[in-house]
């Protein structure tokens, strides 16, 4: 615990998400849908989610359900966040949510998940986001895939 004159530091944290699709033999009528989390301060787990999704349009639009299921997690963390650090393999969903870039997806539901997704993370004084390759998404992966089997 800090001294009493000195303020605990609020945390930065690592963000993963990812979703997943499982289809019927002929790769194009999808079974199940599912997205997974987790959230890291750095030296541990801190959040940890694999979910079912009942009804969905597109993967992309279920990666826009991931991100936004992570960050309502981030909201309900216990103390102030520093800063986020969102990673995540799906570019145009990072690009779309990122006001830094000049994406907006054309699709009404996406755009309602870009604002909800911002609006989340509106007090979050830093945040960042970063495209990484599946490997380094692995962990967030699994975990979608683990939602298939709630």
């Amino acid at each position: 615990m800090p001294p009493a004159d000195e303020a605990p530091t609020s945390p930065s944290l690592l963000l993963y998400f990812d979703a997943s699709v499982l289809y019927e033999s002929d790769d194009g009528t999808p079974t199940s849908a599912a997205v997974g989390f987790l959230v890291e301060d750095g030296a541990t787990t801190v959040v940890e989610r694999s979910l079912a999704v009942d009804a969905f349009v597109s993967s992309a639009h279920l990666e826009y359900r991931a991100l936004l299921e992570a960050v309502r997690a981030v909201g309900a963390y216990p103390t102030t966040v520093a800063s986020l650090h969102v990673h995540g393999d799906a570019d145009a969903v990072l690009r779309a949510v990122d006001p830094t870039e000049p994406a907006t997806p054309r699709n009404r539901i996406a755009r309602r998940r870009v604002d909800a997704i911002r609006e989340c993370v509106a007090d979050v004084p830093v945040v960042t986001y970063r495209a990484v390759d599946r490997g380094e998404n692995e962990r967030a992966h699994r975990l979608a895939r683990a939602g298939h089997e709630r």
